[in-house]
Order: structure tokens, then sequence, then C-alpha cells
């Protein structure tokens, strides 16, 4: 929690060097949490050097505890053009806009519409309206 708040900035002066000594004491003590908010400064070179590569081990740490940020993150990195495969666990798991965004992803030529669309449904049928809007920009589907 003190790493995240010299991060942040909260009640004290922001620190993001000393943000990032707190937050790997956390994260090699195992907590998913810490691992997700370092790993997120190594991407961005927040506190220090961008450590890509470090950053992508601990974000699988993350998601192998469970943690759908860290999965998020991992769906953003390997869709992020890094030569990885798609991973989707996090918008299977319903993690905030990880399902909107891989029904974009999708649409966009990856494996074609009628994935995409069924993503898009998915979201739209929770209420966002953004999804309804991307669905549409599909074309109809083809009737068999």
């Amino acid at each position: 929690m003190y790493g995240r708040m010299l991060a942040d900035g909260r009640c004290v002066v922001p620190d993001l060097p000393m943000a990032r000594v707190g937050l790997r004491n956390a994260s090699d003590a195992g907590m998913a949490e810490a691992q997700v908010a370092l790993t997120e400064m190594m991407i961005n070179g927040r506190g220090g050097l961008r450590e890509a590569e470090a950053a992508l081990a601990l974000f699988e740490a993350g998601a192998d505890q469970g943690h759908s940020g860290a999965m998020f993150a991992l769906g953003a990195l390997h869709a992020g053009g890094h030569d990885l495969p798609d991973d989707r666990a996090a918008a299977e798991l319903g993690h905030g806009p990880a399902p909107l965004m891989l029904g974009r992803y999708l649409a966009g030529g990856v494996t074609g519409q009628p994935e995409a669309r069924a993503w898009l449904e998915r979201v739209a049928a929770q209420g966002i309206a953004e999804a309804q809007d991307d669905l549409a920009t599909l074309p109809s589907p083809v009737a068999q």
C-alpha cells in the first residue's frame, strides 16, 4: 500500500523510484496487486527504466494468481503488435472493458466479424452503449 501511496502521491510527496522499491518488495512476496502496479510502472517507465520483458513476466505471475487486471494487461500486450499471441482470459472473465476491446479487436479483421459480433452483443446486453454503437458499424450477418 505504501508503494501505491508513493506512486500516486496519496498523503505523501510522490516518489516514483521509492514507489518501485516498495512495490518490488511486495511483488517479490507474491502480492498480485503489487505485481500489477509495479508492472504498469515498468511498462511506462515511471520511476525508472522501461523493463518490458520483466514486466511481462510479472503480468503473467499476477494473471496466474487470477488477477483480472493482469489478464487484461496481458491481453492488451498480446494484441498490441508485440509479436505475442492474443490472450482472451480477461474478456472471458468479464474484466471491465476487456470484452468490448476484444470485440473491437476482432472486428478489425483478426478472426472475422461473426466472433466480433458475439463479443459485442455480450457487452451490449450489459447495457454498454459503446458496444451497441460498434455493432451498428458491423455488416449484417449473412443468413444461412
